[in-house]
């Protein structure tokens, strides 16, 4: 499931994520501070829910659920706001509610459980990532069986840049550090990065990759990641992180310094 949460103020928006992602712990919310920004999600994936503010810079609400449900006449409108002047224009646009901030996650699950569009309840993460301690992958409680360790290496580097493009010359610095990256290499690198793309197709997680012919990237969507829900504040991973992340791999250290830092400052 899809949700979209639009709100031009910078805290009422992650009080708003909060809600919905405590309330609705599989979906996959993108959050969006403009309603242009909104339009240009809304029309690269297909959402299911928009959770929206009224009273916003340029496009308001109202407006931008017009627009919404012209490029999905079956998206559910759930209005988030402090106002009540607004409830025959929702009633108009045949919202599917109209909550008042603050939002609570009791009031979204209500929300979510009397959508005016029903839809079928999917998490759309096909894998889950366990970074903190040693790299694992799991779909559902089954481990995902990697033929060849480099492989491996190569989806925890690609998982730890989440979701930004890593280039194949990059990869093999990563697997032969000093390495030249000579016609050798670039012929191992290409059958590693084929057997990665293999163990995903076997379990039925292939589009998790995303591939170029300058490298290849994470579908973060897909994917329930410890690491990603430690960066978006979520209390159970926080808590689950001890110092250690994907203790196998050197490179991995930054991103562990990093994450020390973050736990820091949260504690002060």
């Amino acid at each position: 499931m899809n949700i979209l949460a639009v709100d031009d103020e910078y805290h009422a928006l992650k009080m708003l994520e909060s809600a919905i992602s405590e309330a609705v712990s599989d979906a996959v919310v993108y959050l969006c501070r403009s309603s242009e920004a909104a339009l240009q999600t809304a029309g690269a994936v297909h959402v299911d829910v928009a959770f929206l503010d009224i009273h916003m810079a340029g496009m308001n609400g109202i407006e931008l659920a017009r627009e919404l449900k012209l490029i999905n006449p079956k998206i559910n409108i759930i209005f988030a706001t402090g106002f009540s002047d607004y409830m025959r224009e929702g009633i108009e646009l045949r919202m599917s509610g109209y909550l008042f901030k603050p939002v609570t996650a009791e009031a979204v699950k209500t929300e979510m459980d009397n959508l005016r569009n029903p839809i079928e309840w999917k998490s759309g993460k096909k894998l889950r990532v366990v970074t903190f301690g040693n790299f694992e992958v799991y779909v559902g409680d089954t481990p995902v069986k990697f033929a060849r360790k480099q492989a491996k290496e190569i989806f925890a580097y690609i998982i730890d840049k989440r979701g930004t493009s890593v280039t194949y010359s990059e990869l093999a610095a990563v697997l032969w550090e000093d390495g030249d990256y000579d016609r050798t290499e670039q012929k191992n690198l290409q059958v590693y990065v084929a057997s990665l793309v293999k163990s995903l197709d076997e379990v039925g997680a292939k589009d998790v990759i995303l591939k170029s012919r300058q490298g290849i990237m994470v579908n973060t969507s897909l994917v329930d990641c410890d690491y990603y829900r430690f960066l978006d504040g979520d209390v159970t991973a926080i808590n689950s992180f001890t110092g250690q992340y994907m203790s196998a791999y050197s490179w991995a250290e930054f991103t562990t310094g990093y994450l020390d830092n973050q736990l820091n400052k949260i504690k002060r």
